[in-house]
């Protein structure tokens, strides 16, 4: 016996699934970047506090690619990847078209 239901007969929705992180493929997630003239121009804490937010976003990237890394070949085959595209996903010259429409990193 086979019953026929369609998308309102389901009280759940599943949620946006990523296959690195959310935030760079939905944009309400991401923080929203301080508006240029509320930036400082200068100084050492400024200058240090941008080191230490690259370092992060490295570190992140770096977690996330050696994740993908340890995923087998079907795993990276079923988020649409192969073993190849693991560099590529995180190199900003391949990403240019996301950042321009306000998605990349």
């Amino acid at each position: 016996m086979s019953v026929h239901t369609t998308n309102s007969q389901f009280s759940f929705q599943l949620p946006s699934m990523s296959y690195i992180d959310a935030k760079w493929e939905e944009p309400n997630l991401r923080t929203p970047a301080p508006a240029p003239e509320a930036r400082r121009r200068g100084g050492l804490g400024v200058w240090l506090s941008h080191r230490i937010a690259d370092l992060l976003s490295w570190r992140r990237n770096s977690q996330a690619a050696a994740e993908l890394s340890r995923m087998s070949d079907h795993e990276l085959s079923d988020i649409g990847l192969s073993r190849c595209d693991i560099t590529r996903v995180f190199s900003r010259d391949y990403n240019a078209d996301l950042r321009q429409r306000g998605i990349g990193v």
